[in-house]
């Protein structure tokens, strides 16, 4: 069932507006995976108009996160292994350019910004709703501090699918330690330290990894 509200972007256009809120009710699994939904009821769960939220779907589609279903509507997509293991050998790769390159580009505003995400991180520890809005954050601050828009567009989908199966299997992770994991990559962005950087998005993937190998065989 849709929820019949959800929040959204503050700024940009009603466009990204509605694409903040169908990601959020698809991270969230308010949008179950495998479900069908009508996109009038999309639009009224974001508050959006039809047009902007059209084109969120169409963006989200592309982004393998819904399917058109002729005749049907629209289908959430299923959380498979198959599909999640292309998804991290991507990120894997991507996402160490990414975090290497805000580390050398991020201005002081930048900088500080990410030390002081990096404590709120930490004291995100025992909320899941809290950590998943300040990941979601940090991937913000690094798109913005690397420099490369290409780089963003190609991780945007990866990092959406991965918040996903975070909130899907949350209960099988110490979310303690991931929040240290994602801190720490935050504070060696802030410093240009690409070394440490890596080594704490390496454990990020590892977990990621984990949690993937624990689906069931079949997907």
């Amino acid at each position: 069932m849709i929820p019949e509200s959800a929040q959204t972007a503050p700024v940009g256009s009603l466009a990204d507006r509605a694409y903040m809120g169908l990601e959020e009710l698809l991270v969230t699994l308010r949008l179950s995976p495998g479900s069908l939904v009508q996109g009038k009821d999309l639009a009224t769960a974001i508050g959006i108009g039809r047009t902007p939220t059209r084109e969120a779907v169409q963006k989200l589609a592309g982004q393998g996160l819904l399917r058109v279903m002729p005749r049907k509507g629209l289908m959430v997509t299923p959380v498979l292994r198959s599909e999640l293991r292309q998804v991290i050998e991507a990120r894997r790769v991507l996402e160490r350019l990414l975090v290497v390159k805000a580390g050398e580009r991020a201005d002081s505003d930048q900088r500080m910004a990410l030390e002081m995400l990096a404590s709120h991180i930490e004291q995100s520890s025992e909320d899941l709703g809290a950590f998943l809005r300040l990941d979601r954050r940090l991937d913000q601050l690094l798109d913005s501090a690397c420099g490369n828009q290409y780089l963003v567009q190609a991780l945007s989908p990866l990092h959406t699918h991965c918040r996903r199966l975070w909130y899907l299997h949350h209960h099988k992770m110490d979310l303690s330690v991931s929040a240290d994991m994602h801190a720490s990559l935050a504070r060696s962005v802030a410093k240009a330290d690409g070394s440490g950087a890596i080594r704490s998005l390496n454990g990020i993937i590892s977990a990621l990894e984990d949690l993937v190998g624990g689906l069931d065989a079949i997907s």
